[in-house]
């Protein structure tokens, strides 16, 4: 097992094998059958997820009752709850497997007392939020700035394999278009 956590934060080649045992020591391997929450609106989120396989949707709920898709992770990406993580606070949104998920479930209150000890895994947590942020910035700007055939072809182009994984309902609320939109840029596409 600590073998496959070593896999899964490989990317901070600055981790020591002594962060990955103390990592370890605060992480569970945990699996999601398609359906499941990981976190729920309402309740405070323990942990921060490394998706190991599989998608999860993050999604808020309207006014209206209307969940409008906000985030599709993947495998290598960090999921949460970002009131959790970031204050404590119960969950603003939900944290639902798209598909049958394995992954690595980093307890969020231990993460910070090591934290505070370990510089090294202060910058794993500092690199996710960059990560994050990025992300974040890029979907405003996308929304800002593109049309949805000109979102759904950059999407197309930098991650098809979400295009052919994750059903077309969640795909056009992701894009923030209705099915029936979706449904004719892809004819148009084609």
């Amino acid at each position: 097992m600590i073998q496959e956590l070593i896999e899964a934060f490989s990317r901070f080649k600055f981790l020591k094998l002594q962060d990955f045992v103390s990592l370890f020591g605060i992480s569970s391997f945990m699996d999601f059958k398609k359906g499941e929450f990981l976190a729920e609106e309402g309740e405070k989120c323990q942990n921060v997820y490394l998706i190991r396989e599989g998608i999860v949707r993050t999604y808020v709920m309207t006014p209206a009752g209307e969940a409008r898709t906000i985030r599709l992770a993947r495998e290598g990406d960090f999921s949460t709850a970002n009131q959790s993580f970031l204050y404590g606070l119960p969950s603003t949104e939900n944290l639902e497997a798209l598909l049958d998920c394995k992954v690595i479930a980093v307890n969020i209150e231990k993460l910070r007392e090591l934290e505070k000890e370990n510089v090294r895994i202060l910058r794993v947590s500092h690199e996710g939020l960059k990560e994050a942020f990025s992300e974040i910035v890029g979907r405003i700007e996308m929304f800002t700035t593109l049309t949805p055939e000109q979102h759904y072809s950059k999407l197309l182009e930098e991650s098809p394999d979400l295009i052919q994984r994750v059903p077309q309902k969640y795909l056009a609320s992701y894009l923030g278009i209705t099915t029936v939109s979706l449904s004719r840029i892809r004819n148009r596409k084609q």
